[in-house]
């Protein structure tokens, strides 16, 4: 166990789970329907966003009379569909990592842009949910990523200080977040590679969780 170091904070989409491309998607199919253009621009600009954001970002691309909550409700349906018949991916090496760090004695939470309802369900179904000491969601802070209310919450909860814990984040958004915070940043990039401000902002960028084991 690294000395100066106590709590592990891991984003859930993207980084412990490949919701993302799920995500994907179900932008996809559902702009198909509804005849939107450019939806991969806008769905990576997205990336790792409460749905207050989104809406903000959805707005400003379709204009103000576009209905984001209806787009959302339809991407929410299709993902939650596609789960259910599919499963939700594991990312290559989060088990391995989370046995390692759960026997080095580090406490861990996870710290999502997601609501409570779908981090549990998507976490229990695969069987990580266990493994977390504390679980901070989207619809329970009011200011989401890129603010950095939902880090400060999560390491609050594990009654750890912000400079001793390491926060696992893929995107440009949750670096953010957690940098402003105060901790310690690792980057496993997943849809879109490392931008120069995350990379500037981050302790290490990895390929996949399983460096955690030597850098942890």
């Amino acid at each position: 166990m690294n000395n100066a170091l106590s709590a592990v904070v891991f984003d859930m989409d993207g980084v412990l789970l490949d919701s993302e491309a799920v995500y994907e998607k179900a932008w996809q199919a559902v702009a198909l329907q509804m005849n939107l253009s450019d939806i991969d621009a806008v769905h990576t600009q997205v990336l790792g966003m409460s749905e207050e954001g989104a809406m903000k970002i959805l707005s400003e691309h379709y204009g103000p009379s576009f209905n984001g909550n209806a787009f959302w409700k339809e991407t929410t349906d299709w993902a939650f569909a596609y789960e259910a018949q599919h499963g939700v991916p594991v990312k290559s090496g989060i088990p391995e990592a989370l046995e390692y760090l759960k026997r080095k004695g580090y406490a861990l939470a996870v710290a999502s842009s997601s609501a409570r309802n779908i981090v549990e369900a998507n976490l229990k179904s695969c069987g990580l949910f266990s493994y977390f000491d504390v679980s901070i969601c989207g619809d329970e802070v009011k200011r989401a990523k890129p603010a950095p209310q939902i880090y400060q919450t999560a390491c609050e909860h594990l009654g750890v200080a912000c400079n001793l814990a390491v926060a696992i984040e893929d995107s440009k958004s949750g670096i953010e977040s957690a940098w402003r915070a105060g901790l310690r940043c690792i980057m496993i990039p997943d849809r879109i590679p490392a931008d120069r401000v995350s990379i500037e902002r981050s302790w290490k960028v990895c390929i996949s969780a399983k460096e955690l084991i030597s850098l942890l």
